[in-house]
């Protein structure tokens, strides 16, 4: 007998764990298992034609709210095209209404509902021996047809001792990954908290594979040169003397691969907070749900979060801005209507996270929230990912206004790309930041720039045309205190700085201006001929020629001094504004040394142009 475990993955760099549990634990005693891994990009006839090559027997699918549509239309061709072949379901999308998925689709002849491991060997070990179908009411969790009729014991399937499952991290496995793919790690298994639209909350208590195994496996993705490992731990910290224990261990022992880590914001002590300032620059991210700041929703949708707390450890962490800081909200919540939203948005965006994603509520099958559609009147959408439409506190009007201005942040404040810039504007000519990011996604909609994808380069090229608009057009009575050309002249250079430290061709996109300097040429060579300023500013270029440098680095000159525009703007020093900033200077950009956290091009000052 042969079996395919197939898993349809969101993305190409994003594979899966759930099959090479399965492989792994069922072991040699089901006959031949192998498991195969697309996306849901991938053309689907294309996918169907490498399954039938295959001949296969069973044909096992995981499924998510991302793939259940393709998997559901995979195995109905697979049926035609292989009449005899078992198709079996898994996962959290099939897993809370298996009856009603069996009696919508006749092809499916089993799910296993939970976690699924040790019920999915019983499964393929009795399909191997040739078993009665009235051996199948053993296994747990396990929905089947037998003669017509669909028999399901109501169980979910949990593992209690996770130690007795095989390790999925093997030679083939880790055979099977390519460059820039992502691990995905579990450590533990539940979560302590119960927030209703979370389908963790259904189940109690957390359970965690043993230490010992955890640190193997780790040091075994580290020495197989993983690039990231992201761990899927509902909260990485609830128990904190473990988080602990695993955050030194990677802090000895990891040099590139780099760990992500959902946690709780409110459960970092001081003893953790000095750990995580210790870890090199770029080894861990942090993503930190803090969803909402309304007290009202935050007890509805019974999160238990200390606010005031998690944003004081923000605060530290960012200080030292050697971990990458990834904040969430989610909009739709009951009680917290476009205003409330907006008042969380403005909060938790002067957090300054590297990455801040603008959610929207999912009514997950098996999550509580679901259950009170009918009290806040609900409406989403029926298939997945069930997204929220409206309820009774926001309406469809804003939900898509939202999804317009998430679409903006994303190519803007997401990518890294204009820190300088979306800072200098934000804070010294908008009253708030989402006034701003409303204001530019209606920019951005009226000129059709949300109809389709825009380069980067053009992004810089739209957001100096939305600059001069809002110079003619808004009521912006911040920008009273200085000649209007003059703030135009200091965002072309704040959008060229944020441009040539995140883009190493020099190649200006529409509309920045550069200064053009007579000898600026020769000056470049001269001062790289100063064996003194190269240990000064390029130390690891010590010993090459001028000529290899400069393939390597930029001079640029900017008609004012953008490294102290921010202070000066924020200490209102308006008075004095023009006559110190106004002034041209040199930077000097590294393009061999990144920061591993932000991304941008490393850059200093040089010295005053006369």
């Amino acid at each position: 007998m042969k079996t395919l475990i197939i898993a349809l993955n969101s993305k190409y760099i994003h594979p899966s764990l759930a099959p090479w549990y399965l492989k792994y634990t069922c072991g040699n005693s089901c006959g031949d298992i192998e498991v195969l891994e697309y996306t849901i990009n991938d053309d689907m006839e294309w996918v169907l034609s490498k399954i039938y090559s295959e001949k296969p027997d069973v044909a096992a699918f995981s499924c998510y709210i991302w793939n259940i549509n393709h998997t559901l239309k995979i195995a109905e061709n697979l049926k035609k095209v292989i009449p005899n072949i078992t198709i079996i379901l898994g996962g959290p999308e099939v897993s809370y209404t298996p009856e009603e998925i069996m009696k919508e689709k006749s092809i499916i002849d089993f799910i296993i509902c939970g976690e699924g491991e040790e019920s999915f060997k019983n499964l393929l070990s009795r399909l191997y021996n040739n078993l009665n179908r009235q051996q199948f009411y053993e296994i747990e969790g396990l929905c089947y047809r037998n003669y017509g009729k669909i028999i399901y014991d109501g169980k979910y399937c949990q593992t209690k001792d996770l130690d007795t499952i095989p390790s999925p991290y093997t030679n083939e496995m880790l055979a099977s990954l390519e460059n820039n793919k992502i691990v995905y790690y579990e450590a533990s298994r539940g979560c302590p908290f119960s927030c209703s639209y979370c389908i963790s909350s259904t189940f109690d208590g957390v359970r965690y594979f043993s230490m010992q195994r955890v640190k193997d496996e780790l040091l075994r993705l580290i020495q197989a040169g993983v690039r990231q490992v992201k761990f899927v731990d509902r909260t990485f910290n609830c128990n904190r003397e473990r988080a602990k224990e695993i955050i030194r261990f990677i802090i000895s022992n990891s040099k590139e691969t780099n760990f992500h880590f959902e946690v709780a914001g409110d459960l970092f002590d001081d003893e953790m907070l000095q750990l995580l300032w210790e870890v090199p620059e770029g080894i861990i991210q942090l993503e930190i749900g803090i969803q909402t700041i309304n007290t009202v929703t935050l007890s509805e949708i019974n999160r238990k979060t200390h606010i005031n707390k998690v944003f004081d450890n923000i605060n530290k962490l960012r200080s030292k801005d050697n971990i990458h800081i990834h904040l969430d909200l989610i909009a739709g919540l009951p009680y917290e209507d476009y205003s409330s939203f907006k008042n969380s948005f403005n909060n938790v965006y002067v957090l300054e996270p590297h990455q801040l994603q603008l959610g929207f509520l999912k009514m997950l099958k098996g999550s509580f929230i679901r259950t009170q559609s009918e009290k806040h009147e609900y409406r989403f959408r029926e298939y997945p990912p069930y997204e929220v439409l409206y309820n009774k506190y926001i309406s469809f009007s804003e939900m898509s206004e939202l999804k317009g201005i998430e679409e903006v942040f994303e190519r803007y404040y997401n990518s890294g790309r204009f820190i300088n810039s979306l800072k200098f504007i934000i804070n010294n000519f908008f009253n708030s930041p989402f006034q701003f990011y409303r204001e530019f996604y209606l920019y951005n909609l009226k000129h059709g720039y949300l109809d389709k994808p825009i380069s980067a380069r053009e992004q810089y090229t739209v957001l100096i045309n939305f600059i001069e608009y809002i110079v003619k057009n808004l009521d912006l009575q911040h920008i009273q205190h200085m000649e209007k050309s003059f703030f135009k002249n200091i965002m072309n250079d704040l959008l060229k700085l944020d441009y040539l430290s995140t883009n190493n061709t020099g190649n200006l996109p529409e509309g920045i201006n550069r200064v053009i300097e007579p000898g600026f040429k020769d000056w470049c060579q001269g001062f790289l001929k100063d064996n003194n300023n190269v240990m000064q500013y390029l130390p690891s270029f010590k010993g090459m020629s001028g000529i290899q440098i400069l393939k390597k680095i930029r001079f640029e000159t900017f008609g004012y001094d953008v490294l102290t525009v921010q202070e000066s703007f924020l200490n209102n020093l308006h008075e004095e504004i023009n006559e110190n900033l106004h002034k041209k200077v040199t930077i000097l950009f590294d393009y061999t040394n990144r920061h591993k956290v932000t991304g941008v091009y490393r850059y200093s000052r040089i010295n005053a142009i006369s």
